[in-house]
């Protein structure tokens, strides 16, 4: 069995399965991999470790990522060859990137990816702090995902189970939450303050944002309020924090969100970052049907989640276990 991913697959060392909750008439999860999570930052960072030729590095574990990345200086560091791709990486704060490194051997858990490329981060502080990369969703869909946060686990299931026989945990409530895998990430609908935003699902995202566009167009909100926090001036843009009333889940809720509203910036800072013509003009690094809204751990934490790829779902339920 095969792990596939952009970069790579990894060869599967093994199959665990657990006892199943639910109908005899529908076949139990089989567990694949686990891997532990280190909650850092008051549990808004989610870390895994990996290991790279060998080397144990900790990574961000980053849903909303679209590929797994490495810090530059990690990279030299570990003097892994580098070349430039075809292709180009943005972050939301104007930075690109087309350098990918090889690698000669990629683990996570049971799982081992041979001979295998890691792009570098455009982020150029991604690396000198507490973690040597980004885990992204590159590395999942084809097996279920479960994140329990409060359990400290991120557990890799086979799909050929019965749809909907997946929450093995008690729990109080629970949401079923139509999921949509595009360009590598998980988009789902969620409401706001009684809006519906479609909104993607990122642990790599402390806090849960909101472009300063979809701000002002939906709550009338043009710049920070008396009681909004300022965290940063990007000259003269600026990024704030709000608290609104509620976010929901499809019938699982969490009150009083603090939720970033963010300048729109992606591509600002890119030389590269020409003008095109078509039906309207734009830069070539516009992100057409980018959702508006991320989901962060600020919000994550306090939730657990099995996403089932195969059905397009995520089941949500509160944390069993409370974030340390």
């Amino acid at each position: 069995m095969r792990l596939g991913s952009i970069a790579g697959a990894l060869a599967l060392a093994g199959v665990a399965a657990i006892a199943p909750a639910f109908a005899q008439d529908c076949g139990p999860l089989k567990q694949v991999n686990t891997v532990s999570l280190q909650m850092a930052a008051g549990g808004l960072r989610t870390l895994i470790h990996v290991t790279i030729n060998g080397t144990d590095e900790p990574f961000l574990l980053d849903t909303g990522g679209t590929v797994t990345q490495i810090g530059a200086s990690v990279a030299q560091d570990l003097k892994l060859p580098a070349y430039e791709t075809t292709g180009k990486i943005l972050d939301l704060y104007g930075h690109a990137s087309n350098s990918a490194v090889r690698v000669a051997s990629f683990g996570l858990g049971r799982l081992k990816d041979t001979k295998t490329t890691l792009f570098v981060s455009p982020n150029p502080d991604l690396g000198k702090g507490p973690y040597a990369g980004l885990f992204a969703t590159d590395y999942m869909g084809k097996y279920d995902t479960e994140l329990d946060f409060g359990g400290g686990k991120l557990n890799y299931f086979l799909s050929d189970h019965c749809p909907g026989h997946v929450i093995y945990w008690p729990a109080a409530a629970a949401a079923i939450v139509p999921m949509t895998f595009r360009d590598q990430t998980m988009r789902i609908p969620v409401t706001m303050n009684g809006h519906t935003f479609t909104a993607i699902i990122d642990t790599g995202a402390p806090y849960s944002t909101i472009t300063a566009s979809a701000a002002r167009r939906v709550f009338g909100m043009d710049g920070a309020g008396t009681d909004d926090e300022v965290i940063h001036d990007y000259d003269g843009k600026k990024e704030f924090m709000h608290i609104f009333d509620r976010l929901g889940f499809e019938g699982v809720a969490v009150q009083h969100p603090h939720v970033i509203v963010i300048p729109d910036m992606v591509g600002s800072k890119d030389a590269g970052n020409g003008m095109v013509t078509g039906s309207r003009t734009r830069r070539v690094d516009d992100l057409d049907g980018q959702p508006e809204m991320l989901i962060g751990m600020s919000v994550l934490n306090k939730l657990r989640l099995y996403i089932a790829f195969d059905e397009r779902k995520i089941y949500v339920t509160p944390a069993t276990t409370p974030v340390q």
